[in-house]
């Protein structure tokens, strides 16, 4: 039983700073993995239920973690554009069906007001979260242009603070791009200059989607 209770607490140690690393360093598209290893645990801990599976929507999140940019403005084009917010409709179906008399002692004008409120929070947590990883997810899954070129990072930039701060890296020939924190935080760690030349990967995707794979290789010291 004592082991057991070491094993438990180990994995919630384990869980605890995998979630701070993602909330730290994760983009829009890595932040719902942050609970991901405890959402799948809490699956088979949990006394079933259907609607247990939805757990299970942190885990493309945490799949999506070697997309460190995405380069496509917007992420997605023609059909899977509009299927972005399409896969966003169940979700407003289940908040309806499972949260009901949403402002009864309010009045009219106030439940319009808080109503919309918290559509738009469901809009949000829904696009940034479910739907924009999982099609990143399909996207990675096959690559129709796979590029690896030799370039230099110019500079490195985090701009806000807290919670809304901002990882910027200069790429020679890619330009100020927004990266994800893992992607920043190894090039610190690596410590690669401006006159190191690095391999960067940019793929276009299954869907599209152009973005930059995992990490730079660094080739040489300038």
């Amino acid at each position: 039983m004592l082991d057991a209770d070491y094993i438990l607490l180990l994995f919630v140690v384990l869980a605890v700073i995998w979630a701070i690393i993602f909330i730290i360093a994760g983009q829009s598209w890595q932040l719902f993995g942050a609970f991901a290893p405890a959402a799948i645990v809490a699956y088979f801990f949990f006394d079933y239920h259907p609607m247990n599976c939805l757990l299970f929507l942190t885990v493309p999140s945490a799949l999506v973690f070697n997309v460190s940019a995405v380069l496509s403005k917007p992420k997605f084009k023609g059909f899977v554009f509009y299927l972005n917010y399409l896969l966003i409709l169940p979700l407003f179906a289940l908040y309806l069906y499972y949260v009901p008399g949403m402002g009864k002692e309010a009045s009219w004008l106030e439940s319009i007001f808080y109503g919309f409120l918290q559509l738009f929070f469901v809009f949000f947590v829904g696009k940034l979260w479910i739907s924009d990883p999982l099609l990143l997810l399909i996207n990675q899954l096959m690559s129709r242009k796979n590029d690896h070129f030799e370039t230099q990072i110019i500079n490195r930039v985090i701009k806000g603070a807290g919670k809304s701060r901002s990882f910027y890296v200069n790429i020679r020939y890619l330009g100020a791009i927004e990266v994800s924190g893992f992607f920043y935080w190894y090039i610190r760690f690596k410590d690669i200059g401006p006159n190191d030349k690095v391999l960067v990967r940019v793929k276009t995707g299954w869907l599209g989607t152009e973005y930059i794979a995992g990490f730079p290789k660094l080739i040489s010291r300038g």
